[in-house]
C-alpha cells in the first residue's frame, strides 16, 4: 500500500507539524519524521567505548529495502506450492512472475529513488525484485536525510566500527515505502562456522578421525559408503548448485582436491557483488571446503556458482537478493552466520523478503546452525541467522560413528565440551514465530517461536573431512561442512524430480517435516537420540533442538524425496488431447491467475486472451506452458476473457471453458496526510487511488477517539475540518476511506492546536 500511514508506538509515533498553507513538496523539506525501529546494534554499542563523530566527509554506501506486496496472498501462495494436496503444489513462479505480483511496485521504487537524490545519495545499485536500492553519500547528508548523528566506536576486540545514536527517521509520507535502512552501521560482521587442523599434523587411527583421505578425513567415497549413498546413482547431473560467500577461493586448490580423488571438474562460475575483488582473505578456507564438498557429494553438477560480496549488511543482503532474482540454482547453501541478536530487526525482514522469493520459486537454502552450540552469542541461548528463518532450512551437526567397514553405525550431538571448541547449533529463535510445519510437534523446545535446526549432519572436527587449500590438506568440522552436502544431496534428488517429470524440491523443510512426522521417519532419517547435548537441548527420540530430524539415510530419503518414475517405449499412436477443463480467472492487483485442470497427453499449454466474450483469438498470448496454472500481467480495470487448449505432437486440443476477471488495484492511500492547524479548527487532507467515503475519529486521549466527522461522498481527494476544539491542546486522530467494501485506515496521528 503505497502510503504513510502505519500504526507506530508512541515512542515514535508521527507529530503531524501543519501551519498555516501547503507543507513542501520537497522531501528535504518535510518536518514530519517516522522513526524506523530495528536499526540500532545495541548490544555492540553497549559494550563499546564512543570514539568521536564520523567526519562529513566520509562517503557511506548503504541500501534502502522495500516491503513486498500483497503478503497475504504470498502467504497462501506458499502454503498451495508446498501442499501435496493442492493444485498450485510445485508450480512455483519465475522470477519475473514473483516480481509482478509482490515485489514492491515501479512507482514506489522510484519515489523511495526520488527521495534519495533530494536527501542529497548518489543511486549506486537497482536490484531487478525492486526490493533493494543501493545509494552512496557523504556522512553529511545520511545525518541531515535521517535526523541523526554518526559516531565511531571501538570494539573490546580492538575493531573500529560506526553506528547511528538514533533509529533513522524518514517524512512520515514515503516511511510506507520503506522496510529498512541496511548498512547505517558497521559493527556486524558475519562469521564462518568451520574448525580446521592441518592434516599433517593427525594420525590416522581412532578415535583421531574415521576417514581414509589424508589425516584421516572422510573423502568422497567414505561419505557415500557412511551415509547410504552408493545405490544412488543420480551424482547431480544437470543441477546447478550454488554458494552464498564473503570471500574468495584459489582455484587451483579446487582443481588439486577434484584430481586427488578423481572427481570430474565441476565447472565453477564466480559472481561478484558489490564490487568484491574475489581476492582470498582470511575465510578463504570455508569457500575452499564449501566448493569441495559440494563437488564431493554432486560430482555430475553442471556447475557451481559462487556468489562472492563484501562482509558487510549491505554486502550480505545483496549477494542473496542476487542469488533469488538470478535464480540460476535450485540449490543453494550458506555457512556464514551471525546470532540473530545481532542482525537487528529490520535486516532479518529484509532477508526473509529474499527467502520467501527463493521459495516462491522452488529453490531451496540450507544454513549452518552454527558451531557455538545453544549459546551462539557465546553467552546466552541464542540462534544463528539465516538458519532461524523461517524459509531456511537450519543444518546442525553430529559426530559420526562408523563400522569397520566404513558404512554407518551411529551418530551423537556434536558437543566438545565449551563453547570454544564448538557444538551444533540450535535452540529457539527469539524473532520468528513457529511455522505451520513445527506447530504439531510435542517434543520441540517451544510451541510459539521458531526452532532450529532442522536437520543435521557430521560436523565433528574429530570425525571431519578432508580438505585441500592453500596447497595443503587440512581437516576441516563445523556445521559449515553439513549445509553444502545437505545441498549437494538436494542436487542429486532433482536431477531424479526432473528425470520422473516433477518439479523441484524447492522449500525443503513442509516435506521434511511431513516425512519426519510419518510412519518412514525411521528409514529416511538417522535419528540421533542418545540424550547427548549441544551444550543445552538434548538429542531425544524424533524432533530435538539439538539435531533436528537427524542426518539423511542416503538412499532412503533420496527415494522418499524423488519416486522413480516409470517409463516405457511404445509404438503406439499419439493422439490430440482432450480439451482442458474447470478453467478458472483470479483478478488481482494487475494480473490475472489461471488455473485448469489436467488434460490427458498433454505436454504443454497455450493460453488465449481477449477483451470480449468469445474474441480470444487465434493467437496464444502465452504457449509451451508445462503447468495448469499461468498469471498474466495486464492492465487493472479491464475484464479480459481467456480460454487454454492442450498441445501435444499430433496438435492442439479444442478450446477449453472460458474464463474472466477484471484486475483492479485495491483501494489504498496515494499520499501523506496534510492541512493546517488553527486555534479551534483544524483541516485535513488525504488522497486515494479510488474513489470513497471520509472519516476522522479523534479525541484528546491516544486510546480513546471518541468523536468523529465523516462523509458519504465517493471522492479520490478528501478534506475534512475539524470544528469547536479547544485552545493549545492535542488531539490525536486517524483517518478512513470506504469503497466497495474494503476500508483503509491510517495509523494514529496527533496535533496541537495553537
Amino acid at each position: 500500500m503505497k502510503v504513510a500511514l502505519k500504526l507506530f508506538p508512541t515512542s515514535v509515533m508521527l507529530l503531524l507539524v501543519m501551519a498555516a498553507g501547503a507543507p513542501s513538496s520537497s522531501w528535504a523539506g518535510a518536518t514530519a519524521k517516522v522513526r524506523l525501529a530495528g536499526h540500532m546494534p545495541a548490544r555492540s554499542i553497549a559494550n563499546a567505548k564512543m570514539l568521536n563523530r564520523l567526519p562529513a566527509a566520509t562517503q557511506m554506501r548503504f541500501s534502502f529495502t522495500l516491503p513486498l506486496r500483497n503478503q497475504a496472498e504470498l502467504n497462501d501462495l506458499l502454503k498451495r506450492m508446498y501442499d501435496p494436496g493442492d493444485p498450485q503444489y510445485g508450480h512455483y513462479l519465475t522470477g519475473r512472475q514473483f516480481t509482478d505480483r509482490f515485489a514492491p511496485s515501479t512507482a514506489d521504487y522510484e519515489t523511495v529513488k526520488k527521495y534519495a537524490r533530494e536527501m542529497g545519495l548518489t543511486i549506486t545499485g537497482t536490484h531487478a525484485n525492486r526490493t533493494v536500492l543501493d545509494v552512496a553519500g557523504p556522512a553529511t547528508a545520511v545525518e541531515a536525510a535521517f535526523d541523526l548523528q554518526m559516531h565511531q566506536y571501538q570494539a573490546q576486540s580492538g575493531r573500529n566500527f560506526i553506528a547511528p545514536d538514533h533509529d533513522p527517521g524518514v517524512p512520515g509520507a514515503i516511511a510506507a515505502c520503506i522496510n529498512g535502512v541496511i548498512g547505517l552501521d558497521s559493527a556486524a560482521k558475519w562469521h564462518t562456522h568451520s574448525h580446521s587442523t592441518r592434516a599433517a599434523g593427525l594420525p590416522m587411527a581412532s578415535p583421531y578421525q574415521i576417514g581414509t583421505g589424508p589425516g584421516g578425513g572422510m573423502t568422497p567415497k567414505d561419505i557415500a559408503a557412511a551415509y547410504n549413498l552408493a545405490p544412488v546413482t543420480a551424482t547431480g547431473n544437470g543441477q546447478t548448485l550454488a554458494l552464498f560467500q564473503l570471500d574468495g577461493y584459489t582455484p587451483s586448490d579446487i582443481t588439486a582436491y577434484a584430481k586427488y580423488f578423481g572427481l570430474p571438474a565441476v565447472p565453477l562460475q564466480n559472481v561478484l557483488v558489490d564490487g568484491f575483488s574475489g581476492t582470498p582473505g582470511s575465510g578463504a578456507g570455508e569457500v575452499t571446503l564449501d566448493i569441495e564438498l559440494q563437488m564431493a557429494m554432486a560430482p555430475g553438477a553442471s556447475r557451481i556458482i559462487v556468489y562472492q560480496g563484501p562482509n558487510t549488511t549491505k554486502g550480505v543482503l545483496d549477494t542473496y537478493n542476487r542469488i533469488a532474482t538470478d535464480n540460476l540454482a535450485k540449490q543453494v547453501s550458506t555457512s556464514w552466520g551471525l546470532s540473530e541478536g545481532d542482525s537487528g530487526s529490520t535486516f532479518l525482514n529484509s532477508e526473509n523478503a529474499i527467502f520467501q522469493q527463493m521459495a516462491a520459486q522452488g529453490q531451496t537454502i540450507y544454513a549452518a546452525a552454527g558451531d557455538s552450540g545453544a549459546y551462539d552469542n557465546g553467552s546466552t541461548l541464542s540462534v544463528d541467522d539465516p538458519a532461524s528463518q523461517p524459509y531456511v532450512v537450519g543444518v546442525g551437526g553430529t559426530k559420526l560413528y562408523l563400522d569397520g567397514s566404513g558404512a554407518y553405525s551411529r551418530e551423537s550431538t556434536w558437543n566438545g565440551g565449551t563453547v570454544a571448541d564448538g557444538a551444533g547449533g540450535g535452540g529457539v529463535s527469539y524473532f520468528w514465530p513457529i511455522p505451520s510445519w513445527q506447530q504439531k510437534l510435542s517434543n520441540v523446545a517451544s510451541s510459539v517461536m521458531r526452532n532450529v535446526p532442522d536437520v543435521a549432519l557430521n560436523s565433528d572436527p574429530d570425525t571431519g573431512y578432508s580438505i585441500y587449500f592453500q596447497g595443503q590438506w587440512w581437516i576441516y568440522g563445523g556445521t559449515s561442512c553439513a549445509a553444502p552436502l545437505w545441498a549437494a544431496f538436494t542436487a542429486r534428488v532433482n536431477q531424479q524430480r526432473t528425470t520422473g517429470g516433477l518439479s523441484p524440491l524447492g522449500f525443503a523443510n513442509p516435506t521434511l517435516y511431513q516425512l519426519g512426522t510419518g510412519s518412514g521417519y525411521d528409514t529416511s532419517f538417522h535419528d540421533v537420540a542418545d540424550s547427548t547435548t549441544n551444550l543445552y537441548y538434548p538429542a531425544i527420540t524424533g524432533y530435538d533442538n539439538a539435531t533436528g530430524w537427524g542426518s539423511f539415510n542416503g538412499a532412503n530419503l533420496f527415494a522418499a524425496l524423488a519416486p522413480a518414475g516409470t517409463s516405457t517405449t511404445t509404438t503406439t499412436t499419439v493422439s490430440v488431447p482432450a480439451a482442458p477443463t474447470a478453467l478458472k480467472a483470479t483478478a488481482g492487483n494487475g494480473y490475472v491467475a489461471l488455473s485448469w485442470s489436467a488434460s490427458s497427453g498433454a505436454t504443454s499449454y497455450s493460453v488465449y486472451r481477449g477483451t470480449a466474450p468469445g474474441q480470444e483469438g487465434s493467437t496464444p498470448v502465452k504457449t509451451g506452458l508445462t503447468t495448469t496454472s499461468y498469471t498474466d500481467s495486464v492492465s487493472n480495470g479491464i475484464t479480459y476473457y481467456y480460454k487454454v487448449s492442450a498441445v501435444n505432437s499430433a496438435g492442439s486440443s479444442p478450446l477449453s471453458n472460458e474464463a474472466y476477471a477484471t484486475p483492479t488495484a485495491p483501494l489504498a492511500f496515494t499520499s501523506g496526510l496534510s492541512g493546517s492547524i488553527g486555534t479551534t479548527t483544524a483541516q485535513i487532507q488525504w488522497y486515494t487511488n479510488l474513489p470513497s467515503t471520509s472519516v476522522i475519529r479523534y479525541g484528546t486521549s491516544s486510546g480513546s477517539l471518541n468523536k468523529s466527522v465523516s462523509s458519504s461522498a465517493l471522492v479520490t481527494s478528501h478534506v475534512m475540518k475539524l470544528s469547536s476544539l479547544s485552545r493549545r491542546t492535542t488531539y490525536y486522530f486517524n483517518v478512513s476511506s470506504s469503497a466497495g467494501g474494503s476500508t483503509v485506515t491510517s495509523g494514529l496521528y496527533y496535533f496541537r492546536t495553537q
